[in-house]
């Protein structure tokens, strides 16, 4: 019985260990457990997309395409710098690389105290101490996600559908929802814009100098009003783009910066979840830039690459465009 059920696993691989090919979408970026993540870390990979739910959007068999590299999505919902470092040093470790989405909130260090984080950290890294080789075709939760593949397959659902969902959903924008986090699952927005604490410098550092000149950091673009918001509650934009700066001095990798007014983040059909997430569509414009990819699909370039010489204009001329912007004008 043992043998049979791990076969079924290995054979169905709904989380995509072995490939991402014909898997559900859902598996592949939005169910990541703590044994998930340290199966797939272990798995053969060249990229790991580590983030925050913004993340979650962003499909590995996308970048696997326009890369030609094998990819595993390791997000953390609602993850902090601390987590996202961790699972960077693991990456570094195996001698492969990461995606590393540079969140404003991630940084905020009084996320460890929120019920739905506190003590995660010790719980991943616990995890993280173990190999994962035969026990992750053989455990309760891979063997109900094989049976769920089986099913969704013979009923002809899309190995999409989560996107496509998501992509078509037509969201409306409340800024009372936005400051008192009610626009989504959870009270983690309320409570960054409560209280907003920066990790230290030094940790900021530590971060850089994991990535190597293959890694890869993406400041994600967010719906305007959010930077608007940024730049009224808790100094929290200043603080931001410290810890850019901190970021891009220290490190060897590309930073790009989609942070701003563009097309894309003055578009609330760009987002979903009262603004808070981009459209999974949104993540292909992305990648497609920052993996130097010249298509017709793409009208322009929405992301700038951050550079030692660069830095400074751009974090100073996108302070400015945000601060001749109101809410009322989106």
């Amino acid at each position: 019985m043992l043998f049979l059920i791990s076969a079924l696993n290995y054979i169905i691989d709904p989380y995509g260990y072995q490939s991402r090919d014909e898997k559900f979408v859902k598996n592949l970026t939005m169910h990541n457990k703590p044994n998930v993540t340290n199966a797939r870390i272990n798995s053969d990979g060249y990229y790991y997309l580590i983030g925050s739910s913004r993340m979650a959007r962003v499909n590995p068999q996308m970048i696997e395409k326009i890369s030609g590299k094998k990819t595993h999505n390791i997000k953390i919902d609602g993850a902090t710098l601390l987590e996202n470092t961790l699972l960077a040093s693991k990456v570094k470790e195996n001698d492969n690389y990461f995606i590393y989405s540079f969140d404003a909130f991630s940084l905020n260090k009084t996320r460890q105290g929120f019920k739905e984080i506190n003590n995660r950290f010790e719980v991943y890294e616990k995890e993280l101490k173990g190999k994962e080789y035969f026990s992750k075709y053989y455990n309760s939760d891979i063997t109900i996600r094989s049976l769920q593949h089986v099913i969704k397959y013979l009923k002809g659902e899309s190995i999409n559908k989560q996107y496509e969902e998501e992509n078509s959903r037509n969201d409306s924008f409340s800024l009372d929802k936005a400051l008192t986090g009610s626009g989504i699952s959870n009270n983690l927005i309320k409570a960054n814009f409560v209280n907003f604490d920066t990790y230290s410098n030094e940790s900021i550092i530590r971060l850089a100098k994991l990535g190597t000149e293959k890694d890869i950091f993406i400041i994600f673009p967010k719906y305007l009003p959010y930077y608007l918001l940024f730049s009224e509650y808790q100094n929290i934009q200043n603080k931001y783009f410290e810890a850019i700066r901190s970021l891009v001095l220290n490190t060897e990798s590309k930073v790009w910066f989609f942070y701003g007014k563009n097309d894309i983040t003055s578009n609330l059909g760009s987002f979903i979840d009262n603004g808070w997430h981009f459209k999974p569509q949104i993540s292909n414009t992305i990648f497609q830039q920052v993996m130097g990819i010249n298509t017709d699909d793409i009208e322009k370039d929405y992301g700038v690459l951050l550079t030692k010489d660069n830095l400074n204009y751009y974090l100073f001329k996108t302070s400015n465009e945000i601060s001749a912007t109101s809410i009322d004008d989106n």
